[in-house]
């Protein structure tokens, strides 16, 4: 196996990471890249954490995409898709929203909670520039894993409570997806937002 040095596509400085991780971030000019198959200059956001915090704090990945959807056709039973309604066009069947994809490895009930929550309820937050020393968390996919993805979270919010999803006809086009490092606390129950 051939050990490469990671280097800045932008301004060539050597970038050192003690972990696993295929996005990294220069500290010199401030790009953002992933490395797959070819290293790609990717659009991020690092949200600031709110002042009053005073746990510990960490930088967690996702991808926000950004969807256009149409349901064509759709049953449900006991219950409406009230919830995708703030996100439909002038009370039609379709609409936009961003869709947030949590990036970094964790369980599938909190990856679930935490992509539900954020797509139905964007967080707001101002923008830093830098991560100011704090931990971030590795990302494990792809912007492209990310898009794909993106249909599971609109599904999953479709067939989300009230009423059982029968039957559900739909498109959904992801424009584009950027890479946005949200602030966490780490408690024993699990991540909690800190912005």
């Amino acid at each position: 196996m051939k050990v490469v040095q990671v280097r800045c596509p932008n301004c060539s400085q050597p970038i050192y990471s003690k972990i696993k991780d295929i996005v990294f971030f220069c500290e010199n000019c401030k790009v953002l890249h992933i490395r797959g198959g070819e290293t790609k200059v990717i659009d991020y956001e690092i949200a600031d954490f709110n002042k009053t915090i005073t746990a510990e704090k960490k930088y967690m990945p996702f991808w926000r995409v950004w969807c256009n959807f149409t349901i064509n056709e759709s049953r449900v039973s006991g219950g409406t898709f009230r919830k995708m309604a703030q996100f439909m066009r002038g009370g039609g069947n379709s609409g936009s929203l961003f869709v947030f994809v949590p990036a970094s490895e964790m369980d599938v009930a909190t990856f679930k909670q935490l992509a539900m929550d954020l797509t139905m309820s964007p967080p707001r937050y101002s923008t830093r520039l830098d991560f100011g020393g704090l931990q971030r968390l590795p990302t494990k996919i792809t912007n492209g894993e990310a898009e794909n993805v993106s249909d599971f979270v609109f599904v999953t919010i479709q067939a989300d409570k009230p009423g059982i999803l029968q039957d559900l006809d739909y498109d959904l086009v992801c424009q584009e997806a950027r890479m946005v490092y949200l602030p966490f606390v780490v408690t024993e129950s699990g991540p909690r937002p800190a912005w």
